[in-house]
Parts: C-alpha cells; structure tokens; sequence
C-alpha cells in the first residue's frame, strides 16, 4: 500500500478501551448478544456425502435480484477491444497520410509526423478515431502509472505520443456521423446487448470504451489543446515490439504488489488474532470478533478483487505470459531459456524466438506442478512435440530432455510435499555443503515475505494443481477421501504452526479443500444462484471458478485466494479454536433467531404471512446451508472463510433481505413515527427504550420510512399518510380531516370514525439498505464517490494520487471505517425484528379497541380492502398520531375512553423493554470510547 495506510483491524485502538456488555456501569455500553455455551469442537472423520451437502430447496435468489445486473469479468473482451483499438489508431494514421511519413511501416515517430501532416492540412478527422484513441491512452495509462512503474522507455515514449496525438487531433474538425437507419440500430444493439451490461456495471470501467466526458478534463493524459512535441527516437519501435517489453522487470513488479496485497491480508488477520487476545482479558463476549471478521475478509476480498485486476492488467501487458508456470519460469530461469534458446539456434532447422522458449519452458514446469494421473499433464510428449516443431536434431534434442529431467529435480527440490521432504533431506545436505545457502522455497526472494519463503505461495500452487486432478475424477455422486497424514501429522491442530508451506498442507488438503469441493459442487454454492458474490464474496467465485474447471491452469487470483485463507490461519493459529467457537456461537444465533421470530409470528392471531415475508425470509434461513455437519469446521470456520460468509449474511441475508422483512407491513413505518410522536411531545425520553433508541438512529435517514426530514409537531399525520404511500394533497387532506375529527370528537368520532375515507395510495417507497449502510453502498453498489482520504499526507497524496494501489488504499480504509462505525446496525436482526414490530402493531391495536371497529367498518369501505392493515394505519394515523399532532393535551386526550399518549407510551416501553436482547442482537457489538 501507498504510505500512511492506516492500519486497519487494529486501527490505533491500544489507547482506546473496549465496551461491551460486562463492563463498569459509568461506560456507555451497546445492548449485546446473549453469552452462548461453547460448543464442543467434532472430531473424527466427517461424512463427505453428496447427500448431506444441503437441506431444503433453493429459493429463488434470481428473483429476489430482479433487475440488478451481474458484474461480468469478461477479462479477454477488454483487453481484445483495448489491443484492437491501439491498432485501429495506427492504421487510421498510416491510411489517412502520405506514405512519405511512414514509408508503410507505422512506427512511434510515424504517428507524430501522421498527427502533423493532419494539423497542417486541416484534416477531418473520423470521431471513432477519437474514441479508439482514448481507450488506447486510458489504459496505456492506468498499466503504466498502477502497475508496472511506467514501464520500459518504449511504453513510456508510446504514452506521450499518444497524449500528442490526441492534443493535436482533438482540436481539428469532426466529420458529421451518419444517423442509422431503424434496423442498423436495432440490430446493432441486440448484438451489443450482453457488452453493454459489462460495460455499464463491470468493476473495470476503466478499461471500458464508453464516453467519459470527466475523462477529458485531465490535462495530463487528454490536453484541451497541442502539448510540445515529444523527442522523436533513433530507433522507433513498431506497434508489435510495443507490446513486448521486459518479461521479468515486469514479473518482478507484478510479485511485489501481489505480495503487497498479501501483507494486507496479513496485517487484518493478526490484528484479529490479537483482538480475541484483548476480548478475553477485558471479558467482552467472545461473538464481538465477528465485527473484526468481517472487516478482515472484507479487506481481503476487496484485495482478491485487486488481484483480479493485477492479472488482467499483467496478461495485457504480456498475453504470452497467461499461466504462473510461464511467469515463475521467466522469472525464475532465465538462464535455463538461455540455453535452450541456443540448443535451438545450433540444432534447429526453424527459427525460435526467445519468447516461444520461456513459453514452452513454462509449460514443462507446468507438467511438474501437475499430478502425473492428470489428463492434462502432458510430460510424455511436451518435449518431442516441441522438436518436431523447430525440426531439432536428435542431438539437440536429447539435450532438451536432459534439461526437462533436470528441471524435474529441481522442482522436487525447491516444492517437495507429503514424503519428499525426508527424501530430500541427504541431498539438501550435500548441496547445502557446496552453498550454506541452498535450501527449498527459494525461487521467490526473501524480501517478498508474504508470499516468498515461509509463505512460498507457489508451494500453494502446486497442491491447488494436484487437487484439481482429484476433482476431475471425483463423479458428482462421490465423495473425496482425503489421504489423511500424507502432507502432515492428522489431525492438523492449531497452535502449532510457522510457516504455510509443510505446516498447513495437511489442512488444506485433507479438510479445507475436500469440504469446499464438497460445498462447491452439491452444497448451498453448487445448487444456489447466490446473489452479490461478486461484490461480497470473490473468494466464493474464486473457489467456484476453481472446481468448476479443475484441468485449467490456476489462475494467480484464484491461487491468491486460497494463499489468503492459509495467511489467515498462520495469523491467528494460536487462537483458531476460539475464532471458530465464537464464530459457531454467532452463526447459530442468528439463525435461531429468525426460528424464534416465525414461531413468535405463528402465535400472533392478527399476523398476516405476507408474501414478501414468505419469501425473504426463505431467502434469509437457506444460508443456514452454510452452517451444516458435513462440512467441518477448518472448511466454514478458519477466520477468512467465516469472516466471509458472515460478511454475506450481514450484507445480503440481514440488511438487503432483512430491509424487506422489517417494515413488510409498514409495521417499522408506524412504530418509528409513534416513537418520534412521543418524544417530540416530551411523552418519551430517549435512553428509557434502548432497542427503540438503536432503531431509530438506524433508520433516521431513510427516505422510504420519513419521505423527507423528521417532522415536527403539525406535521405527524400528514408526513405518516406521505410515508404509507399517500400522495402530499392527499396526505394533507387526512391531516387536515384529522384535525377537524379531534376537535369535534365527542359528537362525531364513534358514529362513523372512517367518515367518507377514500384510499389514494401509491406503492410505497422501499427501505434501502444502502441508505442505512455506507458500507453496503461501498460493497454492494461499488460506489466511492464521495470517499474522502484521510489516511495520507498531503505530500503522499501528490506521490500516489491516480494509482491503483492509491485508490485501493482509501477505498478500503474508508470501507472499513464505515463497517466499523456500522457494527451496531450489522448486528440487529433485522428479519427477526420486523416479526417483533408487527406483533407490537397488532396488540396496540387490540389496546385501543380498534378491532371492533375495523370489523364493522370493513364491510362498509371498500377502500379499506381485505386487508385489515389499511385500517389499522386509518386508525393510527387519524387518531393517536392526530392527538400527539393536534391534542392540546395528547397525554390524557382520549378516544373511547383510551388516553392515547398515555397508553401508547406506555405499552411501548413494557413492550420493546421486555423483548429479550438475545433475540434481536446476533453478536456483540462494540463501543469503543477515548
């Protein structure tokens, strides 16, 4: 990361003090979770069985996301259209002036001197030129600055001209576009249809080619007029030596901010582990570490997205490069490439590039990385099939094979597994007799600490490889037996471990991966169209991408996410089994909880099962699936794979399924606007009803629940009538009605108390999460604009600003910031809540008799409907809201004999101080005080 990151997890809290439930009286505590018992770890072999991977049907999550659009990853779309748009720009250049400039062989000058030759003859110039230019500049611009430093001097230079370019041609005229006929466009947007969902939500807009206007107010890539005219080169490179640069200058750059990344991941999860340490010292419920979970795997996902764009912008730079075998034998033995680069040069017939060498020297170490049983492993012929296509002599042939054994040897050498660590051991002691310095895991350096050395991450690669093998002969109807012990002592205990490779091999091989393959394939991520992985949980897709396609070669973001679930165990080892039984204890909670609420919502005579209740709250209890034996819990509860999936629950099964579930009936609506009632009218104080006092600073913003600003006292009745989906004119007419009602209450209220009602509603307007939560709105919705970064220098700003890293930093930092200051909304039960609220809805009701009188009244206004609900809102709004609004004594006012103030305030605080927390809090949240 950039200088002056703030160090998230941890986020300077050694002078803070936590406060949770517990604690002295003077703290001002958050209501918490019930302690729940401690769960006894399982031991013994679990039952791997297909049949056990899922309970119940799948909802359909598909409809629950109507209308929201998936964030495609189409990598090899952006990179072609960014590669043929660089190519449209030199052709454009070269057909459109004398061939005197170029001589028919585009080069970087040649552009200059075609962008000249245009300026001068007053050139019109194709406006999709334009456009091609502008991409090629975009991302020429963002590989160069975000990733690879700059690059060599040719891509340097390449930019600048670019940049020249496009101020000497943004300034000519345009030519006029044609206007398409009816059918072109028709045509052409159903063909562009699926392009333009990735381009209007892909999380690489950057590299997308729409018009961004905003783009060209940057005077340094998109000058508003001529920039001075770059130096021309002695030797100008052409278009395709462009696009080749130093393989391993790169490579090197790419490992470091990989191993950056990783050191994130790092920093997260030791701050967790210290975390349970502090936690149990100061006695704060073992649940509040789920806040420190979710905040670590978020940033460890929004760091596996980073990866993600890492790769692609690495393979566009270097398409040949497209495996980490082709990588680590670039960069790893470039001497080795030598060699048989000139092995090809004195016995081949056919002239091979050294490029096409590193490529099939990747692939041979492809083959050791591989299981020898995988189909795939092509370490029979790969050798005799390259000689066949340089027509190598038998010579140089032989001299082929005896590098491709070697490189067999040294594989063994530097990854050795299971039992070929003790074979080793004579051999590492006669080399190490020739070089103190020899020894396994050395191929990446020392100073890439998080992913080189102890943390060899391509040790991690070779068992993620031979498992994909397993995976391609397992039928879906089997299980995976584990060869318990081969990779280490079994069973793998916690506590235990320094280093990934060797120490947690056993782990990941014999429990983590088998039940995720399991969990993949037949549990809840095989059979269930899960909604948001891609901005919640990347490592779910990861993991799924990975089994769905076993054979392929590993992807570096794939492996980066696994690499990222064994750094998370190896940071908080020495605590694993509390994270695990803490994280059980939250889990089982939540779901408990919304059990208890359903059966709450069963014993309410006067509760209606909505649909959008039915299925919501479906959508909300299949995620127990998560949850079940089969899987373990090294698979579900090592602190990256539970931080993950309670991030899912709290983002999508609690705030986004629950912000439908909690007011499904206006019952959060009617409550919130009675509480502001009361205490508007000093009848409540805030601090008597805590839960009230949470909800509502919750939901204080949201527009569904207020349409608007708070109201003040005159406006209670109309602003309710607003919120329940009245139109302001009529809105104002109830308001207006109810006032006249009370003030001729006595003569006229308990003959007809629905006078001449008439329902004038529209559809209600929603709770949005991301109203509630900047954070879902970070993760869900992708949204940063208004991120401000507080966590550099002003000089550290001026240094990075433009970045990718930069950019990554604040968002995640801010990301983070926001969870943390969230933590009391994520751990409401939102589901479970709106059940309490309802019933609080329903015994009012029957406390100021309006049953009665809703029975008689149905049959005679049709505008009430069927369903009771919308004379209940009549009742609530017209009367006890119109006596808190209008009353000149809304304490004692009464309506049949029931002071409404009175009652109401206190029903409601029996009512909600007598909800049991551990019903509605799921884990503890934290207050942390100066």
């Amino acid at each position: 990361m950039p200088q002056g990151k703030k160090n998230k997890g941890g986020r300077g809290r050694n002078n803070k003090k936590k406060k949770g439930a517990g604690h002295g009286k003077n703290s001002r505590q958050r209501p918490g979770a019930a302690r729940t018992p401690a769960r006894t770890l399982p031991s013994g072999d679990l039952p791997l069985r297909p049949e056990h991977a899922l309970e119940g049907s799948a909802p359909n999550y598909q409809a629950f996301m109507q209308g929201e659009k998936t964030l495609h990853e189409n990598y090899p779309t952006i990179y072609s259209r960014y590669k043929a748009a660089t190519k449209r720009v030199f052709k454009y250049m070269q057909d459109n002036t004398p061939e005197s400039l170029h001589g028919n062989r585009m080069t970087v000058n040649s552009l200059m001197a075609a962008a000249d030759w245009m300026e001068e003859n007053n050139f019109t110039v194709d406006p999709a030129i334009l456009k091609d230019l502008k991409l090629s500049i975009r991302v020429r611009s963002r590989v160069a600055r975000a990733i690879f430093g700059g690059g060599d001097s040719g891509h340097k230079h390449l930019l600048t001209v670019l940049v020249y370019c496009w101020g000497v041609m943004v300034s000519l005229q345009r030519a006029a576009t044609k206007p398409k006929g009816i059918e072109q466009e028709a045509q052409e947007n159903l063909s562009l249809a699926d392009e333009d969902v990735t381009a209007s939500r892909n999380r690489f807009e950057a590299l997308n080619d729409e018009d961004m206007d905003d783009e060209e107010t940057d005077e340094t890539h998109f000058p508003s007029k001529r920039v001075p005219r770059p130096e021309t080169e002695p030797e100008p490179m052409s278009l395709e030596e462009l696009i080749e640069s130093d393989d391993r200058y790169d490579i090197t750059l790419f490992l470091l901010s990989m191993n950056e990344l990783m050191g994130a991941v790092s920093q997260q999860f030791g701050a967790v582990g210290r975390q349970v340490v502090l936690n149990a010292q100061e006695d704060v419920p073992g649940t509040a570490i789920v806040e420190g979970l979710i905040e670590a795997a978020t940033g460890t996902n929004m760091a596996i997205q980073q990866m993600q764009r890492l790769e692609m912008d690495f393979e566009s730079q270097h398409p040949h490069l497209s495996t980490p075998y082709r990588v680590l034998s670039t960069f790893v033995l470039p001497e080795v490439i030598e060699e048989i680069t000139k092995t090809v040069r004195t016995h081949g017939q056919k002239r091979c590039s050294e490029k096409e060498v590193s490529i099939f020297l990747g692939d041979c170490l492809e083959c050791s990385f591989r299981s020898r049983s995988d189909p795939e492993n092509k370490s029979e012929v790969i050798v005799q099939e390259f000689c066949n296509q340089y027509q190598i002599s038998n010579e140089g042939t032989k001299d082929i094979e005896n590098v491709f054994l070697g490189l067999a040897n040294l594989f063994i050498m530097e990854i050795p597994v299971g039992q070929e660590v003790d074979m080793n051991t004579w051999m590492v002691k006669e080399f190490k007799s020739h070089d103190p310095n020899f020894g396994s895991h050395r191929w990446i350096p020392q100073y890439m600490n998080f992913i080189g050395g102890d943390r060899a991450i391509h040790h991690t690669l070779r068992l993620l490889q031979s498992f994909g093998t397993v995976v391609k002969n397992t039928r879906n109807d089997e299980q995976v037996l584990a060869r318990k012990g081969f990779f280490g002592t079994s069973p793998w205990e916690s506590g235990r471990s320094s280093k990934i490779h060797n120490d947690l091999d056993e782990l990941l091989m014999a429990d983590i991966l088998p039940q995720w393959f399991l969990l993949c394939r037949n549990g809840i991520l095989g059979k269930a169209h899960l909604p948001r992985q891609n901005e919640i949980s990347p490592l779910w897709v990861c993991m799924k991408n990975f089994f769905d396609n076993p054979t392929r070669p590993v992807s570096w973001s794939c492996l980066f996410a696994v690499h990222a679930i064994l750094t998370a165990v190896l940071e908080t080892d020495k605590v694993e089994s509390t994270i695990t039984l803490c994280s059980q204890a939250a889990f089982e909670a939540f779901f408990w909880q919304l059990d208890k609420a359903a059966d709450v919502k069963k014993t309410e005579v006067d509760a209606v099962e909505s649909p959008s209740y039915k299925t919501n709250m479906a959508l909300a209890k299949f995620l127990k699936n998560f949850g079940l034996p089969v899987f373990g819990d090294r698979a579900v509860w090592n602190p990256l794979c539970g931080g993950t999936l309670f991030s899912y629950i709290a983002l999508f099964g609690n705030l986004e399924a629950g912000c439908c579930l909690i007011d499904d009936r206006a019952q959060l609506r009617m409550v919130l606007h009675l509480y502001h009632s009361l205490i508007v009218n000093d009848i409540l104080e805030r601090g008597k009803i805590p839960l009230l006092d949470i909800l509502f600073d919750t939901f204080k913003n949201s527009r569904g629940i207020w349409e608007g600003p708070l109201p003040k006292k005159g406006q209670f009745v109309e602003r309710f009538w607003v919120s329940f989906g009245s139109n302001r004119p009529h809105a104002a007419d109830m308001a207006k009605k109810s006032r006249e009602i009370l003030q001729t209450l006595a003569s006229s209220n308990q003959k007809n108390p629905f006078g001449n009602y008439r329902s004038d509603r529209r559809k209600l307007s929603p709770i949005e999460p991301s109203e509630l939560a900047t954070s879902f709105r970070r993760i869900c919705n992708r949204d940063f604009h208004d991120v401000v970064d507080t966590y550099h220098t002003p000089e550290q700003r001026q240094h990075s600003r433009g970045s990718d890293h930069y950019t990554f930093a604040i968002q995640m930092n801010d990301t983070l910031d926001r969870i943390d200051e969230e933590q009391q909304l994520y751990s409401l039960n939102l589901p479970a809540l709106g059940v309490y609220l309802e019933q609080f809805i329903c015994s009012l009701s029957r406390i100021f008799q309006w049953d009665p009188i809703l029975v008689s009244a149905q049959a005679q206004h049709a505008a009430l409907g069927q369903d009771k609900r919308q004379g209940v809102a009549y009742m609530f709004a017209q009367y006890l809201l119109g006596a808190l609004d209008f009353g000149t004594d809304p304490l004692n006012m009464r309506f049949f004999d029931v002071p409404q103030g009175l009652v109401s305030s206190e029903f409601m605080s029996i009512f909600f101080n007598k909800i049991d927390i551990s019903q509605v809090i799921w884990f503890q949240a934290i207050q942390e005080e100066d």
